[in-house]
């Protein structure tokens, strides 16, 4: 079908901005908001990461906010996987 990888295109989705707080039932949230959150927690933690690197906040500050949007991104993922 396809003559190499090249040919095929790869399928990023364009998340919004989504957290928990945005979920319409936030007791029973889709799997595109879950996705669209998780989509989030990851571009915040990459932020912080640059804004750690280049010294625009203490480490021990930057260290915490990345401890807590790594266990909100761990404890999210784990409602993909929640039997319901």
């Amino acid at each position: 079908m396809f003559e190499n990888d090249k040919d095929i295109l790869e399928f990023k989705p364009q998340y919004p901005r989504t957290l928990p707080q945005d979920w319409k039932d936030e007791k029973n949230p889709t799997v595109y908001e879950i996705s669209a959150t998780l989509d989030t927690l990851k571009k915040m933690y990459s932020e912080q990461v640059k804004i750690l690197n280049q010294g625009r906040c203490s480490a021990k500050k930057g260290e915490e906010n990345l401890r807590n949007i790594a266990t909100n991104y761990q404890s999210i993922k784990a409602i993909l996987f929640e039997p319901r």
